[in-house]
């Protein structure tokens, strides 16, 4: 008997055609049926707009143009290093060396330019590079070695972390050349530079993921990595693309880092990890892998950014702003099971339906 070839289409187009036939000629009465409402789709939406609202009658300074582009720049971070996160948790896997790996590009790139006078240009292109090698080394681990996610990022966030030290021996990098903080901290017709970064980095990445067979083949890791193999993906590459990918967008958040506070410290990007990941959450992507949204992160990046500056204008001390995110993150992943209906329930319902049957 011959074996059963696979599918020549890295995306899997045929097996799903096929599987698609199949369950149409298993229940050829059925009508097909319409799409339904993603409530937490619409729910992040509608949670900004109510958030922003509320902190826009609590205080009248929140909804000028002024604070409004100031929570645009400070959203700007977490938004970059959350659309490289994005790209990791549809794979089903975590990366918790972000923070750590902006931290050691921003304090390399900071170093090179003040202690050893590389061009800005230049200092720009490495602290990509070491990102890209960093994020690199998260996927090889993983895939090579087969560690689980979440022990090779932790590893390696304490590695990169202990880089970001050694560098400078532990002390901060200032006197940032004003042609670096000219590039990404500055304006273009009125418009922050990193706010204009965000939204061109935003629609490379949704190209990507949506509008190519390598976004394909991700979503298709993250819904099963068993299924996705045997239509001809190769897991293991774009695992490392993927992590590769969430090094390269974690180096950029780190040099807007320096940019922004016209210096380099060694734990800058470390606040930056629980946030970006909150950020990606917040915006959809689901833990268990197979599904995340460019747009969702964007404005879950947004709302924690209005968080932070509407406590600060109601004078809030900055410490229950943990408590708020907590608390949106638990909200939004509420939202996200009600969505597609509680699995508790679910299995209530049928162990019900098998006793009456």
């Amino acid at each position: 008997m011959s074996q059963p070839t696979l599918p020549k289409d890295a995306t899997g187009k045929d097996s799903q055609n096929a599987i698609v036939k199949e369950r149409s000629e298993a229940s050829p009465g059925k009508r097909r049926t319409r799409p339904t409402l993603n409530l937490q789709a619409l729910g992040i939406y509608i949670a900004a707009l109510v958030i922003f609202l509320i902190f826009g009658l609590l205080n009248q300074n929140f909804l000028t143009s002024g604070n409004l582009r100031d929570i645009a720049v400070s959203a700007s971070v977490n938004a970059i290093i959350g659309l490289g996160i994005t790209f990791v948790i549809i794979t089903g896997g975590i990366d918790l060396s972000v923070g750590s790996i902006a931290s050691f590009v921003g304090i390399a790139a900071a170093t090179m330019m003040v202690n050893a006078g590389t061009s800005p240009f230049f200092a720009l292109l490495a602290g990509i590079a070491l990102g890209l090698v960093c994020g690199a080394l998260n996927g090889l681990l993983i895939t090579k070695l087969k560690l689980p996610p979440f022990i090779a990022t932790l590893g390696t966030m304490s590695i990169y972390q202990g880089c970001a030290y050694v560098v400078t021996n532990g002390k901060p990098v200032y006197n940032i050349p004003k042609d670096f903080v000219f590039m990404l901290n500055s304006y273009v017709g009125g418009v922050p530079v990193a706010v204009i970064l965000v939204a061109v980095l935003a629609i490379l990445c949704w190209l990507l993921l949506r509008r190519t067979v390598f976004g394909q083949n991700v979503i298709a890791t993250g819904g099963s990595e068993e299924t996705a193999w045997l239509s001809g993906v190769r897991v293991d590459r774009v695992k490392i693309a993927v992590y590769a990918l969430s090094g390269v967008l974690a180096g950029i958040g780190g040099l807007v880092i320096v940019a922004r506070i016209n210096a380099a410290q060694t734990d800058a990007g470390s606040p930056y990890l629980l946030t970006a990941i909150a950020s990606a959450v917040i915006g959809g992507a689901n833990l268990m892998g197979g599904e995340g949204r460019i747009a969702g992160t964007l404005v879950g990046a947004l709302i924690l950014g209005a968080l932070t500056n509407g406590l600060v204008l109601l004078n809030v001390p900055s410490f229950y702003e943990q408590i708020v995110t907590g608390l949106v993150v638990v909200i939004a992943v509420a939202l996200d099971q009600t969505s597609k209906g509680w699995p508790l329930f679910k299995k209530k319902s049928l162990q019900k339906k098998e006793a009456t049957a």
